[in-house]
């Protein structure tokens, strides 16, 4: 069952502890990633869903400023075009949460493709890595390790499966 604060927990680095952790914000979309339902919801809709909601929570609190406070004390401001990675995070909560069965390895690997999603990634590789031959798992690692931060994957990622990047 998804709660309101596995959406807090993955959005806490990306909006800051004090704007995340106002009791209630994030029912909404909780209740979205509830009613999911294989046959009648798609992922890209989800999403959307997420994305709207997301936003609307987060400038009922914030204002126009949009001027969210990070656990380091600094003040930024939070863009609109910010919202579709804040979705994409609570996207990741959904997919964290489904059985491991081929229906939804197949589900994430297109919506993963299609959209190219950071936690359709980190999803498929952490969870469904029997489902890809060892060259499908080196590729999408090495996905990751392109496209993203180091701290994002480190704890993760199979060294292995990451050769060094050319010097």
């Amino acid at each position: 069952m998804i709660e309101s604060w596995h959406i807090r927990e993955a959005l806490r680095s990306r909006f800051g502890s004090a704007l995340v952790d106002i009791p209630g914000i994030w029912d909404r979309a909780a209740a979205i990633l509830q009613r999911y339902a294989p046959y009648r919801d798609t992922f890209a809709d989800l999403a959307s869903q997420l994305e709207d909601v997301i936003f609307n929570a987060v400038y009922e609190q914030l204002g126009p400023s949009m001027g969210a406070q990070m656990d380091d004390g600094s003040v930024r401001r939070l863009r609109s075009a910010e919202m579709k990675d804040a979705a994409d995070d609570a996207m990741g909560v959904l997919f964290g949460n489904l059985k491991v069965y081929s229906v939804n390895y197949e589900a994430i690997h297109e919506y993963c493709v299609a959209t190219g999603s950071f936690s359709a990634m980190r999803v498929l590789y952490s969870r469904y890595a029997e489902f890809m031959t060892p060259s499908e798992r080196k590729i999408l690692a090495r996905i990751i390790r392109d496209s993203r931060p180091r701290s994002m994957w480190e704890n993760w990622l199979d060294p292995e499966d990451i050769p060094p990047l050319p010097r």
